[in-house]
């Protein structure tokens, strides 16, 4: 139980910890703190796996391997988290694909694209029209819910007609509209 506690809070702190390094300055691997609640991590992840192989009863068993999923979700981010700001980088694909086509000879994408939208004017064309008002839609009446009768009699019952509350005055019908 002490073992599953403290798993608890080294990934928790691994994960917080995670969160106040500013990558672009500093690796995460070179953080002393942020190694030291990794190695924490990592020691009492093997723990919690030979806990997992000697326990035979099932009242640990999923208390175990839930400790090991969240020791597991933490050293998995401080992975990601270590590498490179660069490698984060979604443009990989595209990044490879324009020097490829620079290499053969052809114009890379941005430059094609920069050629496709050289004549466009968003100021030519006025504003699109407003859309009709919506006509009057009446809204449809809720179905009645159909109540024992013997229940509406009784004084105590917080359901019955003499605890219903008024509609107040001022409600207006249906939706109204504003012209902007």
């Amino acid at each position: 139980m002490a073992t599953m506690a403290s798993a608890s809070v080294a990934s928790t702190n691994l994960i917080n910890g995670l969160q106040l390094v500013n990558r672009e300055t500093q690796r995460v691997s070179e953080h002393p703190e942020m190694l030291n609640r990794f190695e924490t991590c990592k020691v009492l992840r093997r723990q919690i796996l030979r806990y997992i192989q000697l326990v035979e009863t099932d009242e640990l068993i999923g208390s175990l391997l839930s400790s090991n999923d969240e020791l597991v979700k933490a050293l998995t981010a401080y992975e990601i988290m270590d590498r490179s700001v660069e490698d984060d980088s979604d443009s990989d694909a595209w990044e490879r694909h324009d020097n490829e086509d620079m290499a053969a000879g052809k114009k890379p994408v941005s430059a094609s694209t920069e050629q496709q939208l050289a004549g466009l004017n968003l100021h030519d064309k006025a504003p699109p029209s407003r859309p009709p008002k919506p006509q009057h839609v009446p809204m449809p009446t809720p179905p009645k819910v159909q109540e024992p009768e013997d229940l509406d009699d009784e004084d105590d019952n917080p359901f019955g007609d003499s605890h219903a509350a008024m509609t107040p005055n001022l409600e207006r019908p249906g939706m109204t509209w504003k012209t902007v």
